[in-house]
């Protein structure tokens, strides 16, 4: 069985807090469950990481080896977590985009110069095609249809519901 995240959290925890009382205010989870974390955590290692009494804590030759390594994975974590949360907010790479070609000259087009000057970091590639599209077989982000998607797997989503009139002279 493999070392979790929220094991690793309840040992950096009770090392730095002093106590698993004083670690589970901080986790917001109960005493035995920190306390359970950290034997669970134990028990994967086959080692002792802390000598508890009633009043005190010490890290073990193993703890203190350990809670290097803990603490540099909880930082990686965090780093890449904030990294994915920079992107979302700053899109960068490249978005595959596939409509029919009316829709992409007339609807798409002279969407990109504002779309460009609000993301930078956003190389686009469009790809015109009048029918089904198999996204990953073509490499595409996003298909734009009109009409009714029909039985296709995909993540779909209405982007717009408009209805179209038809003007006409009577003679004609």
């Amino acid at each position: 069985m493999k070392t979790t995240l929220d094991e690793l959290q309840a040992f950096v925890a009770v090392v730095d807090a002093g106590s698993i009382t004083a670690a589970s205010e901080l986790l917001g989870l109960t005493i035995s469950a920190t306390s359970r974390a950290l034997g669970r955590l134990e028990e994967k290692l086959q080692t002792t990481l802390l000598r508890r009494t009633t009043r005190r804590l010490e890290l073990t030759e193993e703890g203190a080896t350990f809670l290097q390594h803990a603490r540099a994975i909880l930082a990686s974590v965090d780093e890449a977590e904030e990294q994915m949360a920079a992107r979302r907010m700053r899109p960068a790479g490249r978005l595959r985009v596939d409509a029919a070609t009316p829709f992409m000259l007339h609807v798409v087009v002279p969407l990109v110069a504002g779309y460009r000057a609000r993301y930078p970091q956003v190389d686009l590639e469009f790809h015109s095609n009048e029918g089904y599209t198999d996204l990953l077989e073509q490499r595409t982000d996003v298909a734009l249809r009109i009409g009714r998607l029909g039985e296709a797997r995909v993540a779909c989503r209405t982007w717009r519901l408009t209805r179209c009139w038809v003007s006409a002279s009577p003679s004609r």
